[in-house]
């Protein structure tokens, strides 16, 4: 009789350990926040996430988010008091998780897609708990740093004359795609643009650019007195942010 209970209990025991936890959807929302500026939005081209566990490298989850910049005003000042950086229209990258166990899981965000030469990568870790949801104010916020900074003229590989004027133009925004202006809330007066022209292998000094508040970029008339190839690079600097950037072209001089 005692032989048949401890087999019973053993038996028990036995289908107990075999009975897999039951895994729990798990919402997590992550947005990526511009540093100084807005959510970096859009619909193909934003910011891509990638969830993975951080133990094994397993992909939970990949995409894009989705949506808007969201609301000026709330994400710079604040709404009486409510803590919330977001809005409902705000972009946003929306995964659930089937977690049986705790799980430490990396987000890593890549962004602005849709401007290749600016994009950068930021990573964060944190644990996942099964059935408990990372959604409640913002979810899960990564800050990408940068500007963008894109060479608007002279286009690529353009041949000139030596002795010609040819009009360099740069767009500078936030990595949002936010734009500077003189009276804005992302100011062009406090972020600093030179540019450096490297004529065939040999790099001449740092020149500064000025900013056209009639087109919003910053402009500067660039004279080549040498024949050659003049690699041109453009560096963006907002000290206020931590924000950098950095544009190039190239011209053919005859």
């Amino acid at each position: 009789m005692q032989t048949r209970f401890i087999q019973t209990i053993l038996a028990l025991a036995l289908v107990s350990t075999a009975i897999p936890a039951l895994a729990e959807p798990t919402q997590v929302d992550v947005r990526v926040l511009a540093r100084g500026a807005k959510f970096i939005g859009g619909y193909s081209d934003s910011a891509r996430v990638v969830l993975t566990d951080a133990e094994t490298g397993e992909v939970l989850a990949r995409g894009l988010t989705q949506g808007t910049t969201g609301d000026t005003a709330r994400i710079l000042e604040g709404v009486n008091g409510d803590k919330r950086l977001s809005t409902p229209d705000s972009a946003v990258f929306h995964a659930t998780l089937d977690l049986a166990t705790p799980r430490r899981v990396t987000a890593t965000v890549t962004g602005p897609l849709s401007q290749p030469q600016a994009a950068t990568t930021v990573t964060s870790t944190q644990w996942v708990l099964p059935g408990r949801s990372i959604t409640e104010g913002d979810g899960w916020v990564l800050e990408l740093p940068g500007l963008v900074v894109d060479v608007v003229e002279p286009a690529a590989f353009q041949p000139v004359k030596r002795g010609a004027e040819v009009p360099l133009q740069v767009s500078v925004t936030m990595m949002c795609g936010c734009a500077l202006s003189e009276n804005g809330p992302w100011k062009a007066g406090t972020t600093e643009v030179d540019y450096q022209v490297t004529v065939n292998g040999k790099a001449q000094p740092l020149q500064r650019m000025t900013f056209d508040s009639a087109s919003g970029r910053y402009k500067v008339a660039y004279i080549p007195h040498d024949p050659g190839i003049h690699e041109i690079e453009v560096r963006a600097w907002d000290a206020a942010n931590g924000n950098a950037g950095v544009g190039r072209t190239t011209l053919f001089v005859r």
